[in-house]
């Protein structure tokens, strides 16, 4: 009998643009359920709960555009974490949008290597071992490098060339690296339902990470 996965459809919901007024209750739903299925998860997703429930719509959409998008930490563009801007992220966004479309997923205006959207697919996929590489080879290493981009060392390697480029920084909201706690709860999620093991690294020609650190070698 196969194993009853978490609802990842659900999950997948903490890592949309928060612009559609239902995004707070979303978050609260998840919280909910992972408090209910989870707890131990459910104690590592809180502080993002908390926080996403306390501030403004226009402080949401800051934060996430401050942690994905502008001057961001990462991106949730997970084929370029793990590929960057090599020939195995196109042919991974081919064969993703064959999946999206054979079980019917709506991207939406992002890409199919966008993490909500691949989220949906996992509790649609009905091929054991193309599932398990889906996780170990693709989702997992790609949040292994997402989590560790907000560590100080690699924030304030970012910011150097940020720096360099805007001048000024943004303004930073007291809790910009919030969705670190969302990732990590997500990740342990897979871990129960998968056991994550990661077989490989992906070999890439560069990634989100790796051009930042390359600007910062040509800098100095």
């Amino acid at each position: 009998m196969k194993k009853q996965l978490l609802d990842y459809n659900k999950i997948s919901k903490l890592f949309v643009f928060p612009q559609k007024e239902d995004f707070v209750n979303n978050i609260k739903e998840v919280q909910q359920y992972l408090d209910k299925t989870l707890p131990n998860i459910g104690k590592m997703l809180q502080p993002f709960s908390d926080v996403i429930s306390t501030v403004s719509k226009y402080e949401l959409e800051e934060l996430y555009l401050r942690t994905f998008e502008v001057q961001a930490i990462t991106t949730l563009d997970i084929g370029y974490v793990i590929f960057g801007d090599d020939y195995k992220r196109g042919e991974l966004l081919v064969n993703l949008s064959k999946e999206h479309q054979k079980y019917g997923v709506d991207c939406g205006v992002e890409l199919a290597d966008n993490l909500s959207n691949i989220l949906k697919l996992i509790n649609k996929i009905e091929d054991p071992e193309l599932l398990d590489d889906l996780i170990n080879k693709i989702i997992a290493p790609a949040l292994f490098k997402m989590i560790e981009g907000f560590g100080d060392k690699q924030i304030l390697s970012k910011e150097k060339v940020y720096i360099k480029h805007h001048k000024t920084l943004l303004d930073k909201h007291k809790s910009f690296t919030i969705y670190k706690h969302a990732l990590v709860a997500l990740y342990k999620a897979l871990d129960y339902d998968f056991k994550i093991k990661i077989k490989e690294q992906p070999q890439r020609s560069g990634g989100f990470l790796s051009s930042i650190k390359q600007e910062i070698t040509l800098e100095t």
